[in-house]
Protein backbone atom coordinates (compact mmCIF):
# COMPACT_ATOMS: atom_id res chain seq x y z
CA UNK A 1 0.00 0.00 0.00
CA UNK A 2 1.69 3.14 -1.07
CA UNK A 3 1.28 5.71 1.39
CA UNK A 4 1.66 9.84 1.44
CA UNK A 5 5.64 9.59 3.01
CA UNK A 6 6.40 6.95 0.30
CA UNK A 7 5.64 9.37 -2.37
CA UNK A 8 7.29 12.52 -0.62
CA UNK A 9 10.49 10.00 -0.22
CA UNK A 10 10.37 9.56 -4.28
CA UNK A 11 10.04 13.09 -5.07
CA UNK A 12 12.56 14.21 -3.11
CA UNK A 13 15.71 13.68 -5.01
CA UNK A 14 14.18 15.59 -8.02
CA UNK A 15 13.44 18.47 -5.67
CA UNK A 16 16.57 18.26 -4.09
CA UNK A 17 18.48 18.45 -8.14
CA UNK A 18 16.14 21.34 -9.00
CA UNK A 19 16.86 23.29 -5.75
CA UNK A 20 21.04 22.91 -6.71
CA UNK A 21 20.14 23.66 -10.02
CA UNK A 22 18.66 27.08 -9.32
CA UNK A 23 21.52 27.43 -6.40
CA UNK A 24 24.05 26.76 -8.53
CA UNK A 25 22.53 29.27 -11.53
CA UNK A 26 22.11 32.19 -8.22
CA UNK A 27 25.74 31.55 -7.53
CA UNK A 28 27.16 31.83 -10.94
CA UNK A 29 25.08 35.46 -10.56
CA UNK A 30 27.15 36.70 -8.09
CA UNK A 31 30.21 38.42 -8.53
CA UNK A 32 32.27 41.63 -7.22
CA UNK A 33 35.08 43.76 -8.12
CA UNK A 34 36.20 46.80 -8.26
CA UNK A 35 38.51 48.57 -11.03
CA UNK A 36 38.72 52.54 -12.36
CA UNK A 37 36.16 53.46 -13.96
CA UNK A 38 37.87 54.84 -16.57
CA UNK A 39 39.65 52.00 -17.98
CA UNK A 40 36.76 49.24 -17.25
CA UNK A 41 34.93 51.83 -19.77
CA UNK A 42 37.71 51.22 -22.23
CA UNK A 43 37.28 47.40 -22.28
CA UNK A 44 33.49 48.07 -22.29
CA UNK A 45 33.36 50.11 -24.84
CA UNK A 46 35.30 47.56 -27.31
CA UNK A 47 32.73 44.69 -26.74
CA UNK A 48 30.22 46.70 -26.71
CA UNK A 49 31.56 48.35 -30.03
CA UNK A 50 29.93 44.83 -31.53
CA UNK A 51 26.67 44.51 -29.61
CA UNK A 52 24.12 45.57 -32.14
CA UNK A 53 21.57 48.58 -31.63
CA UNK A 54 18.84 46.55 -32.51
CA UNK A 55 19.09 42.90 -33.24
CA UNK A 56 16.43 39.93 -33.55
CA UNK A 57 17.95 38.10 -30.42
CA UNK A 58 17.96 41.04 -27.52
CA UNK A 59 20.75 39.36 -25.43
CA UNK A 60 22.84 40.13 -28.32
CA UNK A 61 22.50 43.85 -26.89
CA UNK A 62 24.69 43.08 -23.57
CA UNK A 63 27.90 42.40 -22.73
CA UNK A 64 28.83 39.29 -21.02
CA UNK A 65 30.63 40.20 -18.07
CA UNK A 66 32.89 37.27 -16.02
CA UNK A 67 35.05 37.54 -12.94
CA UNK A 68 37.31 34.91 -12.85
CA UNK A 69 40.92 33.82 -11.10
CA UNK A 70 41.78 37.41 -10.53
CA UNK A 71 41.00 38.85 -14.09
CA UNK A 72 37.56 40.57 -15.44
CA UNK A 73 36.84 39.41 -18.92
CA UNK A 74 34.08 41.34 -20.99
CA UNK A 75 32.77 39.93 -24.17
CA UNK A 76 30.23 41.39 -27.25
CA UNK A 77 28.84 39.41 -30.09
CA UNK A 78 26.73 40.04 -33.36
CA UNK A 79 26.89 36.16 -34.26
CA UNK A 80 29.08 37.25 -37.13
CA UNK A 81 32.13 39.24 -35.16
CA UNK A 82 32.77 38.31 -31.26
CA UNK A 83 35.61 40.06 -29.05
CA UNK A 84 36.56 38.86 -25.52
CA UNK A 85 38.61 41.35 -23.95
CA UNK A 86 40.87 40.93 -20.60
CA UNK A 87 41.04 43.48 -18.18
CA UNK A 88 43.72 42.89 -15.52
CA UNK A 89 43.85 45.92 -12.97
CA UNK A 90 41.09 44.79 -11.26
CA UNK A 91 40.76 43.40 -7.54
CA UNK A 92 38.18 40.42 -7.72
CA UNK A 93 36.39 39.86 -4.53
CA UNK A 94 33.98 36.99 -6.36
CA UNK A 95 34.13 35.19 -8.97
CA UNK A 96 30.85 34.83 -11.24
CA UNK A 97 29.47 35.88 -14.77
CA UNK A 98 26.61 37.74 -15.88
CA UNK A 99 24.78 39.61 -18.69
CA UNK A 100 24.11 43.63 -18.74
CA UNK A 101 22.67 45.94 -21.34
CA UNK A 102 25.96 47.12 -23.44
CA UNK A 103 24.59 50.86 -23.91
CA UNK A 104 23.47 51.32 -20.64
CA UNK A 105 26.59 49.58 -18.51
CA UNK A 106 28.92 51.90 -20.89
CA UNK A 107 27.00 54.83 -20.33
CA UNK A 108 26.99 54.27 -16.58
CA UNK A 109 31.06 53.97 -16.72
CA UNK A 110 31.56 57.19 -18.54
CA UNK A 111 29.56 59.04 -16.16
CA UNK A 112 32.33 57.55 -13.19
CA UNK A 113 35.38 57.91 -15.28
CA UNK A 114 38.19 59.02 -12.73
CA UNK A 115 36.74 57.45 -9.84
CA UNK A 116 37.01 53.99 -8.30
CA UNK A 117 34.08 51.83 -9.03
CA UNK A 118 32.52 48.78 -7.53
CA UNK A 119 30.71 46.22 -9.64
CA UNK A 120 28.79 43.87 -6.98
CA UNK A 121 25.69 41.35 -8.61
CA UNK A 122 23.55 39.34 -5.88
CA UNK A 123 21.92 36.20 -6.59
CA UNK A 124 18.75 37.21 -8.21
CA UNK A 125 21.12 39.45 -10.84
CA UNK A 126 20.79 42.66 -9.50
CA UNK A 127 24.03 44.67 -10.43
CA UNK A 128 24.96 47.63 -8.25
CA UNK A 129 27.53 49.99 -9.56
CA UNK A 130 28.84 52.30 -7.03
CA UNK A 131 31.12 55.02 -5.86
CA UNK A 132 31.68 57.09 -2.96
CA UNK A 133 29.29 59.38 -3.98
CA UNK A 134 27.54 57.75 -6.44
CA UNK A 135 24.81 53.91 -6.87
CA UNK A 136 23.29 52.58 -9.67
CA UNK A 137 21.04 49.00 -10.42
CA UNK A 138 20.77 47.64 -13.73
CA UNK A 139 19.20 44.13 -13.97
CA UNK A 140 21.55 41.33 -15.38
CA UNK A 141 21.04 38.05 -17.08
CA UNK A 142 22.03 34.41 -16.83
CA UNK A 143 25.28 34.28 -18.55
CA UNK A 144 24.18 30.88 -19.94
CA UNK A 145 22.33 32.53 -22.95
CA UNK A 146 24.80 34.60 -24.46
CA UNK A 147 26.35 32.47 -27.66
CA UNK A 148 29.47 31.16 -26.47
CA UNK A 149 32.71 32.39 -28.28
CA UNK A 150 34.55 29.52 -30.78
CA UNK A 151 37.35 28.75 -29.16
CA UNK A 152 41.33 29.39 -30.19
CA UNK A 153 42.18 26.42 -32.79
CA UNK A 154 45.21 23.92 -32.47
CA UNK A 155 46.45 24.37 -36.11
CA UNK A 156 47.09 26.88 -38.73
CA UNK A 157 48.58 29.40 -36.82
CA UNK A 158 50.52 32.36 -37.83
CA UNK A 159 52.10 35.96 -36.55
CA UNK A 160 52.34 39.26 -37.57
CA UNK A 161 53.78 42.68 -36.04
CA UNK A 162 51.34 44.22 -33.90
CA UNK A 163 51.86 47.72 -35.61
CA UNK A 164 52.70 46.22 -38.75
CA UNK A 165 48.95 44.61 -39.17
CA UNK A 166 46.98 48.00 -38.03
CA UNK A 167 49.48 49.79 -40.83
CA UNK A 168 47.97 47.36 -43.42
CA UNK A 169 44.24 47.47 -42.01
CA UNK A 170 44.40 51.40 -41.86
CA UNK A 171 45.26 51.31 -45.54
CA UNK A 172 42.36 48.99 -46.70
CA UNK A 173 39.49 48.62 -44.48
CA UNK A 174 37.92 51.87 -46.01
CA UNK A 175 37.97 50.48 -49.69
CA UNK A 176 35.42 48.03 -48.68
CA UNK A 177 31.79 48.15 -49.94
CA UNK A 178 29.95 49.18 -47.12
CA UNK A 179 26.87 47.37 -47.84
CA UNK A 180 26.46 43.30 -46.64
CA UNK A 181 24.53 42.72 -50.57
CA UNK A 182 28.23 42.63 -52.04
CA UNK A 183 29.21 39.42 -49.67
CA UNK A 184 32.99 39.19 -50.44
CA UNK A 185 33.16 42.79 -51.33
CA UNK A 186 32.00 43.05 -47.56
CA UNK A 187 35.02 42.42 -46.36
CA UNK A 188 39.05 42.67 -46.75
CA UNK A 189 40.83 39.61 -48.83
CA UNK A 190 43.58 38.32 -46.44
CA UNK A 191 45.69 36.64 -49.09
CA UNK A 192 48.78 34.47 -47.66
CA UNK A 193 51.35 33.11 -49.79
CA UNK A 194 55.03 31.38 -48.19
CA UNK A 195 56.47 34.19 -46.08
CA UNK A 196 54.18 37.45 -47.91
CA UNK A 197 50.79 38.40 -46.46
CA UNK A 198 48.20 40.77 -49.12
CA UNK A 199 45.27 43.02 -47.26
CA UNK A 200 43.06 43.69 -50.25
CA UNK A 201 39.87 45.45 -50.18
CA UNK A 202 37.74 47.28 -53.19
CA UNK A 203 34.00 48.50 -53.47
CA UNK A 204 34.17 48.03 -57.45
CA UNK A 205 35.13 51.83 -58.30
CA UNK A 206 38.76 51.51 -56.22
CA UNK A 207 41.20 49.08 -54.83
CA UNK A 208 43.80 49.63 -51.81
CA UNK A 209 46.51 46.52 -51.75
CA UNK A 210 48.82 46.16 -48.92
CA UNK A 211 51.22 43.69 -48.91
CA UNK A 212 54.29 43.17 -45.90
CA UNK A 213 56.28 40.24 -45.95
CA UNK A 214 55.78 37.91 -42.65
CA UNK A 215 58.40 37.26 -39.70
CA UNK A 216 57.85 33.61 -40.68
CA UNK A 217 56.81 30.99 -43.67
CA UNK A 218 53.73 29.54 -43.03
CA UNK A 219 52.82 26.17 -43.60
CA UNK A 220 49.98 26.54 -45.76
CA UNK A 221 48.39 29.09 -48.27
CA UNK A 222 45.42 31.25 -46.85
CA UNK A 223 42.66 33.18 -48.98
CA UNK A 224 39.46 34.20 -46.90
CA UNK A 225 37.61 37.46 -46.53
CA UNK A 226 37.30 38.80 -43.33
CA UNK A 227 34.36 41.26 -41.80
CA UNK A 228 35.68 44.65 -42.36
CA UNK A 229 34.02 44.98 -38.71
CA UNK A 230 36.08 42.29 -37.41
CA UNK A 231 39.06 44.00 -38.89
CA UNK A 232 38.65 47.58 -37.64
CA UNK A 233 38.23 46.16 -34.04
CA UNK A 234 42.15 45.11 -33.89
CA UNK A 235 43.41 48.90 -33.70
CA UNK A 236 41.01 49.04 -30.55
CA UNK A 237 42.67 46.11 -28.50
CA UNK A 238 46.04 46.23 -29.32
CA UNK A 239 48.59 48.31 -26.81
CA UNK A 240 51.47 50.29 -27.09
CA UNK A 241 54.23 47.62 -26.23
CA UNK A 242 52.33 44.55 -28.23
CA UNK A 243 54.97 42.82 -30.21
CA UNK A 244 53.12 40.60 -32.27
CA UNK A 245 49.28 39.52 -33.16
CA UNK A 246 48.65 35.55 -33.16
CA UNK A 247 46.52 34.79 -36.47
CA UNK A 248 44.41 32.04 -37.19
CA UNK A 249 42.09 30.88 -40.05
CA UNK A 250 39.19 28.19 -39.28
CA UNK A 251 36.88 26.63 -41.91
CA UNK A 252 34.12 29.17 -41.27
CA UNK A 253 36.21 31.84 -38.81
CA UNK A 254 39.15 33.49 -38.44
CA UNK A 255 41.07 34.37 -35.43
CA UNK A 256 42.95 37.10 -33.86
CA UNK A 257 44.86 37.20 -30.22
CA UNK A 258 46.57 39.53 -28.57
CA UNK A 259 47.57 39.73 -25.11
CA UNK A 260 44.55 41.80 -24.35
CA UNK A 261 42.33 40.21 -26.81
CA UNK A 262 40.53 37.31 -28.41
CA UNK A 263 38.39 38.81 -31.79
CA UNK A 264 36.67 35.95 -33.83
CA UNK A 265 34.71 36.60 -36.93
CA UNK A 266 33.25 34.49 -39.24
CA UNK A 267 34.44 34.30 -42.83
CA UNK A 268 32.49 36.54 -45.58
CA UNK A 269 30.74 33.88 -48.24
CA UNK A 270 31.57 34.31 -51.70
CA UNK A 271 34.65 34.57 -54.10
CA UNK A 272 36.69 38.14 -53.93
CA UNK A 273 37.45 39.57 -57.70
CA UNK A 274 40.79 38.50 -59.01
CA UNK A 275 42.74 41.55 -57.81
CA UNK A 276 46.06 40.78 -59.48
CA UNK A 277 44.32 41.01 -63.12
CA UNK A 278 43.43 44.71 -62.35
CA UNK A 279 46.98 45.80 -61.28
CA UNK A 280 47.83 48.19 -64.08
CA UNK A 281 50.76 48.30 -66.29
CA UNK A 282 52.55 50.85 -67.94
CA UNK A 283 51.12 53.89 -66.66
CA UNK A 284 54.09 56.62 -68.23
CA UNK A 285 53.33 59.72 -66.49
CA UNK A 286 54.61 59.21 -62.82
CA UNK A 287 54.16 62.34 -60.42
CA UNK A 288 55.64 63.22 -57.09
CA UNK A 289 53.31 65.32 -54.93
CA UNK A 290 53.12 66.56 -51.30
CA UNK A 291 50.43 64.48 -49.73
CA UNK A 292 49.58 67.78 -47.30
CA UNK A 293 48.75 70.02 -50.37
CA UNK A 294 47.29 67.85 -52.51
CA UNK A 295 44.73 66.34 -49.74
CA UNK A 296 43.55 70.32 -48.88
CA UNK A 297 43.34 70.59 -53.07
CA UNK A 298 41.21 67.80 -53.16
CA UNK A 299 38.80 69.03 -50.65
CA UNK A 300 38.32 72.12 -51.39
CA UNK A 301 37.25 70.81 -54.89
CA UNK A 302 34.92 68.51 -53.82
CA UNK A 303 33.05 71.43 -51.70
CA UNK A 304 30.40 71.57 -53.82
CA UNK A 305 30.01 67.37 -54.25
CA UNK A 306 26.94 66.04 -54.01
CA UNK A 307 25.55 62.32 -53.74
CA UNK A 308 24.41 62.27 -57.28
CA UNK A 309 27.01 64.47 -58.57
CA UNK A 310 30.54 63.67 -57.25
CA UNK A 311 32.75 63.98 -60.77
CA UNK A 312 35.54 66.08 -60.83
CA UNK A 313 37.47 67.09 -63.83
CA UNK A 314 41.16 66.40 -63.24
CA UNK A 315 43.28 68.65 -66.30
CA UNK A 316 46.76 68.19 -65.87
CA UNK A 317 49.12 70.55 -68.30
CA UNK A 318 52.67 72.43 -68.07
CA UNK A 319 51.15 75.05 -65.82
CA UNK A 320 50.34 72.11 -63.16
CA UNK A 321 46.79 70.28 -62.14
CA UNK A 322 43.60 72.35 -62.10
CA UNK A 323 40.08 71.01 -60.29
CA UNK A 324 37.03 71.55 -61.67
CA UNK A 325 33.39 70.68 -60.68
CA UNK A 326 29.86 71.82 -62.05
CA UNK A 327 27.49 70.75 -59.93
CA UNK A 328 23.44 71.16 -61.66
CA UNK A 329 21.71 73.45 -59.78
CA UNK A 330 24.27 74.03 -56.37
CA UNK A 331 27.42 75.44 -58.21
CA UNK A 332 30.60 75.23 -59.90
CA UNK A 333 34.45 75.22 -58.24
CA UNK A 334 37.73 75.57 -59.91
CA UNK A 335 41.19 74.91 -57.62
CA UNK A 336 44.37 75.04 -58.97
CA UNK A 337 47.60 72.84 -57.90
CA UNK A 338 50.87 73.93 -59.11
CA UNK A 339 52.79 70.93 -59.80
CA UNK A 340 55.45 69.69 -62.52
CA UNK A 341 54.04 67.82 -65.31
CA UNK A 342 56.13 67.56 -68.01
CA UNK A 343 53.90 65.24 -70.13
CA UNK A 344 51.43 65.49 -72.91
CA UNK A 345 47.85 67.47 -71.46
CA UNK A 346 45.61 64.46 -69.87
CA UNK A 347 41.69 65.62 -68.53
CA UNK A 348 40.15 62.85 -66.27
CA UNK A 349 37.22 62.51 -63.96
CA UNK A 350 37.72 60.74 -60.78
CA UNK A 351 35.71 60.95 -57.36
CA UNK A 352 37.90 63.55 -55.27
CA UNK A 353 36.95 61.53 -51.85
CA UNK A 354 38.42 58.22 -52.93
CA UNK A 355 41.53 60.43 -53.02
CA UNK A 356 41.07 61.98 -50.03
CA UNK A 357 40.36 58.64 -47.68
CA UNK A 358 43.67 57.49 -49.04
CA UNK A 359 45.92 60.32 -48.29
CA UNK A 360 44.36 60.89 -44.81
CA UNK A 361 45.99 57.06 -43.60
CA UNK A 362 49.42 57.59 -45.49
CA UNK A 363 52.34 58.89 -43.54
CA UNK A 364 54.62 59.83 -45.96
CA UNK A 365 55.46 63.27 -46.62
CA UNK A 366 54.98 62.60 -50.37
CA UNK A 367 53.25 60.28 -52.66
CA UNK A 368 54.02 59.04 -55.86
CA UNK A 369 50.64 59.42 -58.42
CA UNK A 370 50.53 57.30 -61.88
CA UNK A 371 48.23 58.29 -64.80
CA UNK A 372 47.98 56.87 -68.18
CA UNK A 373 44.96 58.46 -70.09
CA UNK A 374 41.49 59.11 -69.36
CA UNK A 375 40.09 55.39 -69.31
CA UNK A 376 42.72 53.91 -67.10
CA UNK A 377 42.68 53.86 -63.38
CA UNK A 378 44.97 56.13 -61.47
CA UNK A 379 47.46 54.51 -59.08
CA UNK A 380 48.85 55.92 -56.09
CA UNK A 381 51.64 53.95 -54.43
CA UNK A 382 53.58 54.50 -51.09
CA UNK A 383 56.50 52.01 -50.35
CA UNK A 384 59.61 51.24 -47.59
CA UNK A 385 62.91 49.25 -47.59
CA UNK A 386 61.82 46.95 -44.69
CA UNK A 387 59.36 44.35 -46.88
CA UNK A 388 56.16 45.89 -47.62
CA UNK A 389 54.29 48.09 -50.11
CA UNK A 390 51.14 49.66 -50.70
CA UNK A 391 48.51 50.31 -53.95
CA UNK A 392 45.92 52.38 -54.41
CA UNK A 393 43.77 51.73 -57.71
CA UNK A 394 40.53 54.69 -58.71
CA UNK A 395 38.68 54.11 -61.33
CA UNK A 396 37.80 57.34 -63.43
CA UNK A 397 34.69 58.96 -64.63
CA UNK A 398 33.12 59.43 -67.35
CA UNK A 399 32.33 63.28 -67.69
CA UNK A 400 30.47 63.16 -71.13
CA UNK A 401 27.82 64.70 -70.55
Amino acid sequence: MCVLSDVLRSMRPEEDRSMSSQSTVAESLRLKFVADAKDLAECVGIAASVAPAKATRPVLQSVLLRAEDGVVEVTGSDMEVAVRVRFEQVEVGQDGALLLNAARFQQILRELAGERVEITANERGVCTISTSDASFQIMGEEAEAYPEQAPWPAEGVFRLGAKELVGMIRRTHFAAHPEKTRYAMNGILLDLRERRLHLVATDGKRLALCERELPEEVAAPVHVVVPTKGMNLLPRVLEEGDAFVEIAVGPAQVFFRTPKALVTARLVEGHFPPYEEVLPKGHDKVLTLPRESFLCALRRASILGTKDSQSVRFAFDREGLELTARVPEVGASRVRFPLDYPFDPLSVGFNPAFFVDVLKVLATPEVRLELKDPKSPAVIREGSDDGWSFVYLVMPLNLEG
